[in-house]
């Protein structure tokens, strides 16, 4: 087969509008700021004397590493789809298609519980606390959440359907609305000590500030912070920054890519960081540590004392505590947008993501197919969509995904399977290595650097494995929830295989097509 003709078409459509700092802040909003409220309850329930502070600064290094390894590879196939495209022209197209898949079934069982997430953790919470209890109830309804799930999906298809700067826009709205609430949240808090906090907390609860902290120490929480709690609770930090270097997968529509990813991944990190950093700081000098970790411990562990109607997560209990209803109505509120904020960007990036399998034509080709107006997958957009709603209904009337448990554990093992690519990438595609540009070219010790980042990000991706694999983080390990996480990339193999036979039937052998890069 000529070329041209291994592809859908001979150009992929898309256009590249996203500038440096569009995909830096789509990478921060993917990583949901607000989120870090309840990320740092699970770990200081979970890893009994975690330092939450360091963990951030700790995780940071952490996916840096593995972050300047994504952004190298970038700039040597700079296509939507990100590591698909990297593993399966280095490795297999089979081994590539089925770790990113089962990336993109992690991806919709996110998109599927936004609309509950924002329910739980923030409407239903704050309408009782201002005394509409039973609106509250409501919400909570699993038909009425499916209901606003509609609504939902629909706002961001609409929003999608308009291509990458409406999308961009969206994005950069969001993000300003979020910030601004947790700006509040700082200041708030920066105003409060142990004291204080207390005194509000004793006083507008049937729990004792005090008496909590001497339940979890009698229950056996550690008097101060514990280094391997630390080192291993740093899981959650790095759960809270995965998606980090997610628009790889919307390479195909960034500008100036060779740049542009760098910019995106590593400063997006540096923000992130920092406004995890800064919230754990001001947490804990508002709350005061001990208190943080006694109350998180008790509610992960369902001790009896503990009778708050939602779990203690950051915002909720600044909720709790300021005088001013206003002010802990806005840092409730905009944290409702966060979780929104994340389904609206990973709705985009799987819209690419099956753009970019059916361009190698493993689905459909008619996944591939764009608006002439405004460059955006439409179908593509209209099965994410579907997809999305039966996602938040498996979420809301089943169990079944409770079994990505281990999600941290499949994304790790993921990226180690894209850090081989990147080691032996300079041997099994030498000329492809010749020819790219100086970056990704320069050695160190004689070793080419895209080698030595893969083996560093090979490294890191084990030690994130065997942390979330710990009883603190996964319990005792069932077996029925490992099959499932496993099954996830085995049903990719089967997708690929089915595709790679029908294909072969009909003379169009897929496994050419993976041995060019796709075009522009």
């Amino acid at each position: 087969m000529k070329t041209d003709e291994l592809f859908v078409r001979k150009a992929s459509g898309l256009v590249r509008s996203i500038s440096a700092w569009d995909a830096l802040i789509f990478n921060v909003v993917v990583m949901g700021p607000g989120a870090v409220y309840l990320y740092g309850m699970w770990a200081s329930g979970l890893f009994p004397g975690v330092d939450l502070t360091l963990t951030a600064w700790v995780a940071a290094p952490f996916c840096i590493v593995i972050g300047l390894f994504y952004a190298l590879f970038s700039v040597v196939m700079p296509r939507s789809g990100g590591d698909y495209v990297w593993a399966t022209r280095i490795l297999h197209p089979a081994i590539g298609f089925s770790v990113v898949f089962f990336i993109f079934i992690v991806l919709m069982a996110f998109i599927g519980m936004e609309i509950p997430w924002m329910v739980e953790w923030t409407l239903a919470p704050f309408l009782a606390y201002i005394g509409y209890e039973s609106l509250a109830t409501t919400l909570l309804d699993p038909y009425v959440m499916l209901l606003l799930g509609l609504v939902y999906y629909g706002i961001c298809a609409l929003i999608v359907v308009r291509g990458a700067r409406a999308f961009v826009k969206s994005v950069w709205a969001v993000f300003i609305i979020i910030m601004i609430g947790i700006i509040t949240y700082v200041i708030a808090l920066a105003s409060m000590n142990p004291q204080s906090f207390a005194a509000a907390f004793n006083a507008n609860t049937s729990m004792n500030y005090n008496a909590i902290i001497q339940e979890a120490l009698n229950s056996g929480y550690p008097s101060g912070f514990v280094l391997s709690a630390t080192f291993l609770g740093i899981v959650y930090t790095v759960l809270n920054f995965t998606g980090f270097n997610l628009s790889v997968y919307i390479a195909g529509e960034v500008k100036e890519v060779k740049k542009s990813q760098f910019i995106a991944i590593i400063g997006g990190l540096l923000l992130f960081t920092v406004i995890t950093w800064l919230i754990y700081v001001v947490t804990y000098s508002a709350m005061g540590s001990q208190f943080v970790g006694a109350i998180s411990y008790l509610s992960v562990n369902g001790n009896p004392m503990y009778n708050l109607p939602f779990s203690p997560a950051f915002h909720l209990l600044a909720m709790l505590v300021l005088e001013n209803k206003i002010i802990g109505g806005i840092i409730v509120l905009t944290w409702a947008l966060a979780p929104l904020a994340c389904g609206l960007t990973y709705m985009f990036t799987a819209v690419r993501m099956v753009f970019s399998w059916s361009f190698d034509r493993i689905l459909p080709e008619s996944f591939a197919k764009v608006h002439a107006k405004t460059n955006s997958p439409y179908v593509a957009l209209i099965f994410i969509t579907i997809l999305s709603l039966i996602f938040e209904a498996l979420w809301l009337f089943t169990p079944i995904l409770s079994y990505v448990a281990y999600v941290v554990t499949g994304w790790a093992i993921e990226m180690a399977i894209v850090s081989l690519a990147g080691i032996v990438f300079p041997v099994v595609k030498k000329d492809l290595f010749e020819s790219s540009p100086s970056i990704v070219k320069r050695k160190v010790l004689g070793v080419p650097l895209i080698s030595l980042l893969g083996f560093l990000s090979l490294i890191v991706s084990i030690y994130i494995a065997y942390a979330s694999l710990t009883p603190a983080m996964a319990g005792t390990l069932d077996t029925t929830y490992i099959i499932f996480t496993f099954g996830i990339f085995v049903v990719g193999l089967v997708i690929y295989a089915i595709s790679s036979v029908y294909h072969r039937v009909k003379g169009i052998p897929i496994e050419l097509t993976f041995k060019e890069i796709p075009p522009e």
